[in-house]
């Protein structure tokens, strides 16, 4: 089983400016699974920190061509961008399945499923 780990392209964080801080949830997340079972292939991309732009992931998401690809929100403003991550994934490949995490699809669980 192949797990890709993504926190998508950003340009500007209204909160913090130009900083955008290390995706520390799925970074724990991913080492956490690796650590547990060897049997699973774990790969993390951080657009931010590699500096890549939507084509650059859609490239790299399709030539790893993961069974699972995971993403998080930190905030409501991130929302979309997490979206549309999910979205390339399951244009590339409809039967991957995807995960998303934090705040803002925890708190709006229901309506985040509905959109």
């Amino acid at each position: 089983m192949k797990i890709l780990f993504v926190e998508p392209p950003k340009d500007y964080w209204f909160v913090m400016g130009e900083y955008l801080a290390p995706p520390y949830g799925i970074l724990q997340l991913a080492a956490y699974l690796e650590k547990q079972n060897e049997q699973i292939e774990i790969n993390v991309i951080d657009c931010n920190a590699e500096g890549l732009d939507w084509q650059q992931l859609e490239r790299r998401i399709e030539s790893f061509n993961p069974d699972i690809v995971a993403s998080s929100a930190l905030a409501t403003c991130n929302t979309y961008v997490t979206l549309r991550t999910l979205e390339i994934a399951k244009k590339l490949n409809p039967e991957v399945l995807t995960v998303v995490g934090g705040q803002h699809f925890t708190v709006l669980a229901q309506e985040s499923l509905e959109t």
